[in-house]
């Protein structure tokens, strides 16, 4: 095998060098195109989050109301009974 024939089928460094800066060009189109869905999952992790806490209050109200203390033999009556 001759060594001109491995220098021509392998690309050059500069042929490289370009391919990667193209691959690095199209990765960041992607990752621009990504923003606008990333901040829109941001924001629903954000108002989950938000209604997870207003739901634990909720439950921590209802716990400590009159009425769930009062109405706890009941209910542990029902779970025996199964």
């Amino acid at each position: 095998m001759s060594t001109m024939a491995s220098t021509t089928s392998r690309p050059s460094t500069d042929d490289e060098l370009a391919a990667a800066r193209r691959e690095i060009r199209a990765l960041r189109a992607e990752l621009a195109g990504s923003a606008p869905l990333i901040d829109d999952l941001r924001r629903q992790v954000a108002a989950a989050e938000e209604q997870s806490e207003r739901y634990r209050k909720q439950v921590t109200a209802m716990r400590a109301s009159l009425s769930w203390r009062v109405t706890k033999p009941l209910r542990m009556l029902a779970r025996r009974r199964g």
